[in-house]
């Protein structure tokens, strides 16, 4: 037994050595891969600067944007990316709830989502998402339901979106289930002056099919960018464009948020927005505004 524990020990040890000279010298690969500039320009940007500080109600008002924009997104695999630009009212007054607008809301031939911000803990807190009861509606489909669990890292660095989404054409009455899975990095620059929040993320779009078995089917991939201007006052702005990556055939498909310099309040446990959210289209990427 004792020379069996003293080969394991040996073994051990080697094992430890061979994975702390791999921490120090990493094998160069054969070819060099075309995503590792992307991914080093994105680290770098998150490492140099430091993590937003976002309130309560910007946690309650930017987690309802980013469910506004995976439910849009969810409409495309199925309904198309035909330009439509809806308007968006994102409000909340208090330290635990809000909604979210889209194309008037509820009833009027929009969608309204409600947002319930949970307990801060020392880990983080979740935001839950549902859609308002009665008619929703995105350009005549129904949104027949809105289930998204969402959460927020204790330095608000991360923002994790799941949301279960179930649209309904009203012409056939068919029901398409979707999920919708993402992952969303922020942090702070100040530029200029004024304090700038940066986001950046990737989605999944998963479809339902019941045969041969039941699953979610993953069908799209989309990356997005942010900005926020956080001004306590009236002076605040956001934009987030999301691209659809995959599938290549449907690639240019893009949703964006607008709300220029003014239409945003942020203040004395207010946030407000007064913007819009389009899909469509698009020749590009991602605007690229030059360094000040």
């Amino acid at each position: 037994m004792k020379t069996r524990k003293h080969n394991l020990n040996t073994i051990a040890m080697g094992v430890a050595l061979a994975m702390g000279s791999m921490t120090t010298a990493l094998a160069s690969p054969p070819v060099p891969n075309p995503a590792v500039l992307g991914a080093i320009s994105i680290i770098g940007a998150e490492l140099a600067n430091v993590p937003p500080t976002f309130n309560t109600s910007e946690r309650i008002g930017l987690g309802l944007i980013e469910s506004v924009v995976s439910l849009l997104v969810s409409r495309t695999n199925d309904f198309g990316c035909d330009t439509r630009t809806y308007d968006l009212f994102v409000y909340t007054d208090s330290p635990t709830t809000g909604f979210a607008d889209i194309g008037g809301g509820v009833g009027v031939g929009g969608t309204t989502l409600e947002a319930v911000l949970g307990p801060r803990q020392n880990i983080g807190s979740r935001l839950k998402v549902d859609d308002a009861p009665g008619l929703n509606l995105l350009n005549g489909i129904e949104v027949v339901d809105y289930a998204g669990f969402h959460g927020w890292s204790r330095n608000n660095e991360i923002f994790d979106r799941r949301a279960g989404i179930t649209l309904r054409d009203r012409q056939t009455g068919s029901s398409n289930k979707y999920r919708e899975i993402g992952t969303k990095g922020y942090f702070k620059k100040v530029i200029g002056g004024r304090s700038w929040e940066f986001g950046w993320g990737l989605e999944e779009t998963r479809r339902y099919r019941a045969l041969p078995f039941e699953y979610f089917y993953p069908v799209q991939k989309w990356q997005d960018a942010s900005w926020y201007q956080p001004e306590n006052s009236d002076l605040g702005e956001l934009y987030v464009y999301k691209y659809l990556i995959i599938p290549r055939s449907a690639s240019g498909c893009q949703i964006r948020v607008e709300a220029p310099l003014g239409s945003i309040f942020n203040g004395s446990g207010v946030f407000e927005l007064d913007g819009t959210v389009t899909v469509g289209r698009v020749s590009g990427l991602f605007p690229v505004v030059p360094d000040p």
